[in-house]
């Protein structure tokens, strides 16, 4: 009797259709990825993966008696739109965006493909599909952490512009007096701006590389530093006031630029005849500082978008002092309320020191 091709010495028993099941289940059962086979009539799922019982928290049994809407209960009808409708014309699909929830409750961000496992029966389209998800949160976090970068450095340059135009506008009004004065005084003074502006840019493309918004912190006195700032703005209108001053553990020159801005802002709203007061809270749960002046005040409804980006009621004003003001009191993990002062202006409290 005549060997069959399987008979022979060193032939495989297995059926060809029984081998390439053995290496799909193989697939299937090992891959990183969730899979899941889903009826597209009933919506249920046929059968899941180890990797969708990992990814999702539940057992397989528990997978089984789910529907795909709850794993994915906020994006249901667009799947159903996009995803599965891509399915049916085309016999694959894929989207990026798909938010995952597991047993406990988390979101998961998720990438899905599919393609159907069947023609269906007199073109009426596939009846079941095999879907996979991927976990994509580290790609998600990774852009994020780009965006949020993007943002840091966004604002740092806004920083650097904005704190830049009191250096500058001391110098060029200075120049001008030494053009008609011809006085030596004036060249000192521009030697300090000049100073001003190469240390604020040391530190700030220091700080920027760093990704942070304050450097090492010293202990610094409040009523040297608001003197030592004071002066720079080469004005002669205003009244700088100490009403009592404190030690604090800060980044020194990013308080100096925080005593700018503030000096600035009751300048711009307040007038030339201003006067501007700082000292220390002292209360039995905390303690801080406040500047505050005797200008028209802030109104009560625009005193929550104050330190918003951009903000700013003034033609001339670029919105970003107060915004710097606030980032700066965060980075330190100090608080700042905005408040009326006794004699009618602006108070700013910073606490949390």
């Amino acid at each position: 009797m005549p060997e069959t091709p399987d008979s022979g010495p060193g032939s495989d028993p297995t059926p060809p259709e029984s081998a390439a099941e053995e290496r799909y289940r193989k697939i299937f059962e090992h891959t990183n990825d969730a899979v899941m086979i889903v009826d597209l009539e009933t919506e249920e799922f046929i059968d899941v993966n180890p990797a969708a019982c990992e990814l999702l928290g539940y057992s397989r049994e528990e997978l089984l008696s789910m529907h795909p809407e709850d794993i994915h209960p906020d994006d249901v009808e667009r799947v159903r739109e996009e995803f599965i409708s891509q399915v049916y014309e085309e016999g694959s699909g894929f989207t990026d965006d798909l938010t995952c929830l597991t047993k406990k409750g988390e979101e998961v961000p998720t990438e899905i493909s599919g393609a159907a496992l069947d023609p269906g029966e007199d073109g009426t389209g596939p009846t079941r599909m095999v879907a996979m998800l991927r976990d994509v949160s580290d790609r998600v976090e990774h852009r994020l952490a780009l965006e949020r970068k993007i943002e840091r450095l966004d604002r740092f340059a806004s920083i650097v512009s904005h704190d830049l135009r009191n250096p500058l506008s001391i110098i060029q009004g200075r120049v001008t007096l030494a053009r008609e004065t011809g006085d030596p005084e004036h060249f000192d003074a521009i030697d300090e701006a000049v100073d001003r502006m190469d240390e604020m840019l040391s530190e700030l493309l220091q700080l920027t590389r760093e990704g942070d918004v304050i450097g090492d912190r010293t202990f610094v006195e409040m009523e040297t530093l608001a003197r030592q700032v004071w002066p720079e703005r080469d004005t002669d209108t205003g009244t700088l006031e100490i009403e009592s001053s404190r030690v604090i553990s800060a980044d020194r020159s990013r308080v100096c630029e925080l005593f700018e801005n503030l000096f600035e802002n009751a300048l711009e709203h307040a007038g030339a005849d201003v006067t501007i007061r700082i000292g220390t809270i002292e209360t039995a749960d905390d303690s801080g500082f406040y500047i505050e002046d005797d200008g028209v005040g802030i109104p009560t409804d625009e005193r929550d978008t104050v330190f918003e980006w951009g903000h700013t009621t003034t033609t001339e004003g670029t919105g970003f002092g107060l915004a710097i003001v606030a980032e700066i009191v965060d980075a330190h993990g100090w608080e700042i309320d905005v408040c009326d002062a006794v004699t009618g202006g602006t108070r700013f409290e910073i606490t949390g020191l």
